[in-house]
C-alpha cells in the first residue's frame, strides 16, 4: 500500500508529461491523419464511382423513353413494311431495360451517394482537427 501511495502522489505532483508518452501520442496522432486521408480518398473514389453509374442509368432510361416514342411514331406510320415485328422488337428491348434499370435502382444509388457525401464531410471535419 506504501509503494501504491507513493506512485500515486508522484503521478499527483507530475507537471510534465513523459517524453515516451508524447512520442507515442504524436505517432497515433499521424497514423490516425493518415487513415483517416485513406478512408477520405476511398469515399472521394466510391462517390465518383457511384455518380458515373447513377448518369449511366439516366441515359440509359432516357435512351430508352426515347425509343418508345420512336415505336409510338413508328406505329402511326403507313410506309413500313413489317413494321409490326420492328415495333414489337423496339418496345420488348426498351421495357426490359427500362425494368433493368428501373427507378427504384436509381433511387438507391442516390441514397447512397447521399451518405457518401455525409460520409466525406464527416471525415473531413475529424481530419481538420
Amino acid at each position: 500500500m506504501q509503494q501504491l501511495g507513493v506512485v500515486l502522489k508522484h503521478l499527483k505532483e507530475k507537471k510534465g508529461v513523459c517524453k515516451e508518452s508524447q512520442a507515442i501520442a504524436k505517432a497515433e496522432k499521424q497514423l490516425v491523419q493518415e487513415k483517416l486521408q485513406c478512408d477520405y480518398r476511398d469515399v472521394q473514389i466510391k462517390l465518383y464511382k457511384v455518380a458515373k453509374q447513377i448518369s449511366t442509368i439516366e441515359n440509359i432510361r432516357n435512351e430508352s423513353f426515347a425509343a418508345l416514342e420512336v415505336a409510338a411514331f413508328l406505329e402511326q406510320e403507313k410506309e413500313y413494311h413489317n413494321k409490326n415485328t420492328l415495333i414489337r422488337s423496339i418496345q420488348l428491348r426498351a421495357t426490359n431495360t427500362l425494368k433493368k434499370h428501373n427507378l427504384y435502382v436509381l433511387e438507391a444509388l442516390q441514397l447512397k451517394k447521399e451518405n457518401l457525401e455525409a460520409l466525406k464531410i464527416s471525415l473531413e471535419q475529424k481530419m481538420n482537427k
